[in-house]
């Protein structure tokens, strides 16, 4: 039995001394004309919401914009969501058949058209302990 209990206590201490950080992030920089910011935040908002009926959390995509004395001239806006693992993302976009058709609703908007013109996305994952 002891030699069991610590065969057992080895294993979990190599899988949590050696296992790879599994956080991650979600980043998207786009630009939208001004005129369209308040139909991007109500989207944003609703999704959110189902996010937050999901039991994700509040707020979960935070959208950012540089300040307007800012000189950028391109990604002046920031969509950024995080993430506890890869499974952890895939069960946030799989949460509701609302949320699916408000992406789908979004996906075919003018709003999504001027978010996908020039957008950068990436999924990066934390890489120091």
């Amino acid at each position: 039995m002891k030699k069991y209990i610590l065969l057992m206590t080895v294993v979990l201490i190599s899988t949590f001394a050696f296992s790879q950080n599994q956080e991650r992030l979600s980043v998207h920089y786009f630009d939208i004309p001004e005129s369209l910011e308040a139909e991007l935040m109500e989207f944003n908002k609703k999704l959110n919401q189902e996010i937050e009926n999901a039991g994700f959390g509040k707020n979960f995509y935070k959208i950012y914009k540089v300040k307007a004395d800012n000189k950028a001239k391109m990604y002046n806006y920031l969509q950024i969501s995080s993430y506890t693992s890869d499974k952890h993302y895939e069960m946030t976009h799989d949460v509701s058949d609302q949320y699916n058709k408000l992406l789908d609703e979004f996906w075919s908007s003018d709003v999504a058209k001027e978010f996908d013109k020039n957008r950068i996305y990436r999924k990066v994952y934390r890489i120091d302990n």
